[in-house]
């Protein structure tokens, strides 16, 4: 069961480590405010997509 848990926790460390290193390369870019404002506008018709799908389902 450890060398499952150590091979877990490895490939959790190099996963997220891919995420983290280009998105601190790309922060100034992300905190520019046209950019945070397209991406609030995209999030939040996502998230209105999102809850009109789920309220227009047949239980």
């Amino acid at each position: 069961m450890t060398p499952l848990v150590l091979l877990h926790a490895s490939l959790n460390l190099v996963w997220l480590g891919g995420y983290v290193f280009p998105l601190s390369k790309a922060g100034p870019v992300l905190h520019r405010p046209r950019v945070r404002r397209v991406l609030g506008r995209t999030t939040g018709v996502v998230l209105i997509g999102f809850g009109l799908a789920v309220g227009g389902t047949a239980r």
